[in-house]
């Protein structure tokens, strides 16, 4: 009996330890499945990303490839796909199966666009920012600023590149310079590089479902009830009543684009607009008025107005008063890859006479920086002066199909 139980206990143990090491070659092999299975979804994130890098406007996924001996597929949303993402968010999902596993992986990415910026310039010129500028929200060159006086800068201000080992930008001659950096600088960025044309995607969106118009001159007058007024035509003469006609904005997209192929169009702009748009343009535009919004942003930061310009060319400030304010409400921005004084955005006759404020809210964003004032005395001084204000709901909205970065930013990587 003593032995039996021996023999028993023996191969109870053993039947155990056989057990025991089964049970750690099954959990060691589902183990590595699952591991195996989440590499092979990440993998195809990573795909994912660098058909992004290639293409950031890559819509195309891939199904049911193999990898490491799985399966895999990944996808790309948008807010055409997915109307909860933002107008610059890209998210993809990533599947895979290995074995009896599968795995996830979600990222979520968003494709900055310029409207971001309260100022952004490729190039500063000779142009200086002096005592009485003001500016709020995100400041950027990609070269380096030119500072005279005490001008303010309510946010972050960065550059590419800086003036000299001394000093980050360049300080004027005839008198102290003491810039007020309110939100904190940061110098020698990298690069951000711009486009030199409308981007395709905003040309293709004004031909899908928004304004598309082939003619040399156009007028634009935005109405408080949500419509605007556009004359075009292939003579400068100023429009008669009988040739505007009357579009409803909220039946397109909210692109207006503007093209006429044997030489570069001039749009001028006007009014108060009541809803999302963009307005763009193969060649130069005029702000002819005070141009703002039906609810005022700066009033009801719930405003759900807001515009955006976009010139291949320049925008130009036109018909300015004496010691009169000018208003704009908008995200400008202008391509001209030209580098001098007169280029990209400016003020008419800004050597002349002496105005206002310039009161821009939204963005300013440019190749080379263009006058719009010359620095001197309150008496001396020319053009404007500039309060320049960054609209904070840029962070979450932009304008309809508005130009965007050539880069991508990680938000989220769920796995």
């Amino acid at each position: 009996m003593i032995l039996f139980g021996l023999i028993i206990t023996t191969m109870a143990s053993r039947m155990q330890i056989q057990r025991s090491a089964t049970d750690s070659v099954i959990n060691y092999v589902e183990k590595y499945n699952q591991e195996n299975v989440r590499n092979i979804a990440n993998a195809a994130a990573n795909k994912a990303l660098n058909a992004l890098m290639l293409d950031v406007h890559q819509t195309v996924g891939q199904a049911d490839a193999s990898l490491y001996g799985g399966d895999y597929t990944y996808y790309f949303e948008r807010r055409t796909q997915d109307p909860t993402l933002s107008p610059t968010q890209i998210r993809i999902t990533a599947m895979a199966t290995y074995e009896d596993q599968k795995d996830t992986v979600i990222v979520l990415l968003t494709r900055p666009s310029f409207s971001r910026y309260a100022y952004f310039t490729n190039h500063e010129g000779n142009i200086w920012f002096a005592t009485g500028d003001t500016l709020r929200g995100p400041t950027h060159t990609n070269t380096y600023f030119q500072m005279s006086g005490s001008p303010v800068f309510f946010g972050k201000v960065t550059s590419h590149q800086v003036y000299n080992a001394n000093s980050p930008y360049r300080e004027s001659y005839w008198g102290p310079t003491d810039p007020v950096f309110l939100g904190g600088t940061e110098w020698g960025i990298p690069k951000i590089a711009m486009p030199d044309e409308i981007p395709q995607e905003t040309i293709d969106a004004a031909i899908a479902e928004g304004i598309y118009i082939n003619n040399r001159y156009v007028w634009i007058e935005f109405q408080s009830d949500g419509t605007a007024r556009i004359a075009a035509k292939n003579t400068s003469s100023t429009p008669n009543p009988g040739e505007y006609v009357t579009y409803t904005l909220g039946s397109t997209n909210g692109v207006i684009y503007i093209h006429y192929s044997s030489t570069r169009p001039l749009v001028r702009v006007k009014g108060t607009l009541n809803g999302l748009v963009t307005v763009a343009t193969r060649g130069s535009m005029e702000i002819t008025d005070d141009l703002v919004c039906a609810v005022n942003p700066m009033i009801n930061p719930s405003s759900d107005d807001m515009l955006g310009l976009v010139a291949a060319k320049d925008i130009v400030v036109t018909n300015n008063q004496v010691d009169q304010d000018r208003i704009i409400q908008a995200t400008v921005m202008t391509l001209n890859t030209a580098v001098n004084n007169a280029a990209n955005f400016y003020v008419q006759n800004y050597n002349l006479y002496r105005y206002g404020y310039l009161r821009l809210y939204g963005g300013l964003i440019q190749n080379a920086r263009g006058a719009v004032g010359l620095v001197g005395t309150p008496y001396t001084r020319k053009g404007y002066l500039k309060d320049y204000r960054w609209d904070p709901r840029l962070a979450d909205m932009t304008p309809p199909h508005y130009p965007a970065l050539f880069a991508l930013r990680r938000i989220a990587w769920w796995d």
